[in-house]
């Protein structure tokens, strides 16, 4: 089974671009899926998550972080910890 990690961000969070270069790089390395997720257009899938703020990563449908800028290894790990 597929990693699926899903990034909320929004284009007014400085934090969030940071975030997505971030996820996206470590994504591609290990061969996981990232789904973009907006605030207006998947507002019932973040509220369903308890997500309250940006940026917000989400692996296999469990919140790793949120609100914080995750080193990329933190994100590695979280991403590698859902392919065991």
């Amino acid at each position: 089974m597929g990693v699926v990690v899903e990034l909320v961000e929004s284009d007014f969070c400085p934090k969030c671009a940071v975030v997505k270069e971030r996820v996206l790089k470590v994504a591609k390395d290990l061969g996981a899926e990232v789904k973009l997720l907006d605030p207006v257009e998947d507002a019932e899938r973040i509220v369903d998550l308890g997500i309250l703020t940006s940026p917000a990563v989400v692996v296999n449908g469990k919140v790793k972080f949120a609100g914080v800028v995750p080193s990329e290894e933190k994100i590695r790990k979280a991403i590698e910890e859902e392919m065991r």
